[in-house]
């Protein structure tokens, strides 16, 4: 029994330490607590990828990122409840209102599981999918379902050894060095698949609507922020999705609303069809600082034309 225990025990901690699944999962911690590194940041950024191109290195020592690749609403409620809970002094919250996070895409994030050491942390009454004990149980590493199932496409993957897919450039410049007509085939792809089923399922709209009390109970400002893009991207979006989004930001008396979809058109300005690259980051940066009236770039970068 003892020796079982003990196996059982160290296979865990080899697991965690050595597999690239728990290695993305401290990189997803850390950058949520770098937020406390930054003892007079008050404004936070939130939401998915196109906000987490907005590097903290890009950013004023007041202002912090907590976005990361995948997340959906839930893990932006969790990170804001466990970041409240821990005192932070938050009073703007750049949230994300890009339609997609409302979509089919956004329903089941792969970092689900990353967030339930902040729901449990700040005893939250949401978003156990199985209650709380499971959610605590899935700390283990062998106990937790996602890192199971990211074992088994690993080995899969592996085995079929298939050419990724590319939607875009990975590296500054790549995209801007397709042809137009590539670009414009890719955009309207990745419009038509990332903007499915806006308005299909109402999670969405009660984590954004958690996310709203969140906040007000706590003094926080919202100003929604609409993220830069290909505009074949936004073409593909459903205009009674738009229309669905705009009404639930009226509903939720979120009236500051930043638009910057169709800021850029100059193609060195993105990754891919919507993400910025790191000059275009730098440039959104500039424009939401006129907006707001709020410095939101590093002094360094704040001083270049």
């Amino acid at each position: 029994m003892l020796v079982g225990t003990a196996l059982f025990a160290v296979t865990n901690v080899v697991a965690y330490h050595s597999n690239g699944y728990f290695e993305r999962e401290r990189d997803y911690h850390d950058e949520v607590t770098g937020y406390f590194e930054r003892p007079h940041a008050t404004a936070v950024f939130a939401g998915d990828s196109h906000v987490a191109q907005l590097d903290n290195s890009l950013l004023a020592p007041d202002v912090y990122n907590v976005a990361w690749g995948g997340d959906s609403l839930r893990e932006v409620y969790a990170k804001l409840r466990y970041l409240v809970a821990r005192h932070a002094k938050i009073d703007t919250l750049f949230l994300t209102a890009d339609p997609h996070m409302f979509g089919d895409g956004r329903m089941e994030s792969s970092n689900r599981a990353f967030v339930d050491e902040y729901l449990l942390l700040s005893l939250s009454p949401y978003g156990f999918e199985h209650g709380w004990p499971s959610a605590a149980l899935g700390t283990v590493p062998l106990f937790n379902d996602d890192f199971v199932q990211y074992l088994k496409k690993t080995i899969t993957e592996s085995l079929k050894h298939d050419r990724q897919k590319i939607r875009g450039g990975e590296e500054d410049g790549e995209w801007a060095q397709l042809p137009a007509a590539e670009r414009l085939k890719i955009a309207s792809a990745a419009g038509a698949e990332d903007h499915t089923g806006i308005g299909a399922h109402p999670e969405p709209f009660q984590w954004y609507e958690r996310i709203a009390a969140l906040a007000q109970a706590n003094n926080i400002h919202i100003v929604a922020v609409m993220y830069p893009s290909h505009d074949a991207y936004i073409d593909a979006i459903p205009p009674q999705a738009e229309s669905l989004v705009r009404a639930e930001l009226q509903r939720l008396n979120i009236h500051d609303v930043l638009d910057f979809r169709r800021a850029f058109a100059d193609p060195a300005y993105f990754s891919d069809p919507d993400h910025v690259s790191r000059r275009g980051a730098i440039a959104l940066l500039r424009l939401m600082s006129e907006r707001t009236g709020r410095d939101l770039l590093a002094r360094d970068l704040l001083a270049r034309q």
